[in-house]
């Protein structure tokens, strides 16, 4: 498993923490932290199994749509870079983002540059935002978004620096929230379905519409896939006049 994806899947099952830790051998830390983020997509996924064998998911009146992991990352993508200056010290740069949509958890990995506000020193970082407030907002699907976790992947400010840098960011987590972009994917859903009638013969139907009403009711990460549950509610029938024949 690649590292950007080990580290997206432990945020996601929400076993890491955005703290600033000792640092330990980097297999220990991918043993330690693959065996939690199996035991809590398992118990994730019991539940979503469980809510889905009692009928609790889809019925007559809900819709899925199933959004890609790789159409929202190309979509994030357009948004960036994107930078924040934390505490007049330290500029990061966010350059990249991948999604990951797994075991009922949706997450977002950045890739970002930090340095130092006028000098030369600088850091790669690694950073992950959890989805959050889902809605649906003039035919796109939006969200925020919550910074979870970061690390540093490599940097020339030495092992000091490195953690005054870890420290910094740590206490800046809510700006940098501001700044990484949320997910925001256009969903198209017809608010009526038109009837435009029909006069010919001895057959005739009357121009109306049937309007749908449509509400958000759950989003669900699984299987690479967003899953956007949607309500929707049909009628009552409107009748509408039939716009006069053209003259000849």
């Amino acid at each position: 498993m690649r590292p950007g994806r080990w580290l997206a899947l432990s945020l996601g099952a929400g076993v890491l923490a955005a703290a600033c830790q000792p640092r330990e051998p980097l297999e220990a830390t991918r043993a330690r932290a693959n065996e939690a983020v199996l035991l809590a997509q398992i118990a994730d996924l019991e539940k979503l199994s469980g809510r889905a064998d009692a009928g609790e998911l889809l019925t007559e009146g809900r819709i899925a749509i199933g959004i890609a992991e790789e159409t929202s990352a190309a979509l994030l993508q357009i948004s960036l870079p994107q930078e924040k200056v934390l505490g007049d010290k330290v500029l990061v740069r966010i350059e990249s983002a991948q999604a990951f949509f797994r075991g009922n958890n949706a997450v977002l990995l950045f890739q970002a540059t930090a340095h130092l506000v006028g000098g030369t020193a600088q850091a790669r970082l690694e950073m992950a935002g959890r989805l959050k407030d889902f809605s649906i907002e003039k035919g796109r699907l939006v969200s925020g978004i919550e910074v979870v976790h970061f690390t540093v992947l490599d940097s020339s400010l030495g092992d000091v620096g490195t953690e005054v840098l870890e420290s910094l960011v740590s206490d800046n987590l809510s700006a940098l929230s501001a700044v990484l972009p949320g997910l925001e994917i256009p969903v198209k859903l017809e608010e009526s379905i038109p009837i435009a009638g029909i006069s010919e013969g001895v057959v005739t139907v009357k121009p109306g519409a049937l309007p749908l009403q449509m509400a958000l009711s759950e989003v669900i990460p699984v299987n690479e896939r967003l899953w956007v549950l949607v309500d929707v509610k049909a009628g009552p029938w409107q009748k509408r006049e039939r716009p006069p024949e053209p003259k000849k």
